[in-house]
């Protein structure tokens, strides 16, 4: 019997439940039937037209992302929009898409925990809508965030001195940029979250917070990569002959 995208629900669901979601999320099934033969996964931050066509090719029955669709009620399927046109080439692909987003930021192991590990910090701790707290031994902001660009790529735009010394690092991916206060709260010397308004930067550097804006998407790749070594690891537990493969597009959009 060939594995079904329902199935697969089911193995995402355990690893990161759908109940962990918030309220005002959209996750799970958004597109396709539980009963679609699935025999390749695509795993990708986020639904694009590049990633539907490597889907197909791959012949991924199923993508699976972290940021989801269809977050307001449409009136309409058209294509002269993205979102309808993405959702008209699922249909024509004969594709379904599961979203794995506020729960997956919400579990443990989840996104963040994927970004601690990247960033080599130690004893992490779980704080409330996903922030996790660790240390490092980089020594100081500036040894830090030269290296979390080398381990995210990309520039990260630095709130405080270069010189100040650092040993505990909060880190939320994502838009992050009001949870400052709680990364203090927390006793953090560091905050890196994928977005910061200048502003806020700036508050929180002079409020003694140093401050890491490394972008959204490269704060959150870590995580969609970890889901896919964990889904792999699942349907491999169960048997389910599947194969899982991360986008080599859909991350990098």
């Amino acid at each position: 019997m060939p594995v079904t995208v329902g199935q697969i629900l089911g193995l995402l669901d355990h690893i990161a439940p759908l109940e962990l979601a918030e309220e005002w999320d959209n996750v799970g099934l958004l597109a396709g039937h539980p009963d679609n033969p699935v025999a390749r996964v695509l795993c990708a931050l986020d639904l694009s037209l590049p990633v539907i066509e490597e889907a197909k090719r791959l012949g991924a029955g199923l993508i699976v992302t972290h940021h989801p669709m269809l977050f307001r009620g449409r009136k309409n399927l058209r294509e002269d929009d993205a979102e309808g046109r993405m959702l008209c080439a699922l249909v024509r692909g004969n594709l379904s898409m599961i979203a794995m987003h506020t729960n997956y930021d919400n579990a443990r192991p989840g996104v963040n925990d994927a970004l601690a590990a990247v960033l080599g910090l130690r004893d992490v701790d779980a704080l409330e809508e996903g922030m996790r707290v660790g240390t490092t031994d980089r020594g100081t902001l500036g040894a830090f965030a030269d290296f979390a660009e080398a381990r995210l790529g990309g520039v990260i735009r630095r709130y405080g001195d270069p010189r100040t010394p650092v040993k505990r690092v909060a880190v939320l991916g994502g838009a992050g940029e009001d949870f400052a206060p709680r990364a203090m709260a927390a006793g953090a010397d560091a905050y890196l979250t994928g977005e910061m308004a200048y502003h806020k930067g700036m508050d929180a550097a002079e409020n003694g917070l140093c401050v890491l804006e490394a972008g959204h998407a490269a704060t959150e790749r870590p995580g969609i990569l970890a889901l896919s070594a964990a889904l792999q690891k699942a349907a491999d537990d169960v048997q389910y002959k599947i194969r899982v493969f991360n986008s080599e597009v859909g991350l990098y959009l």
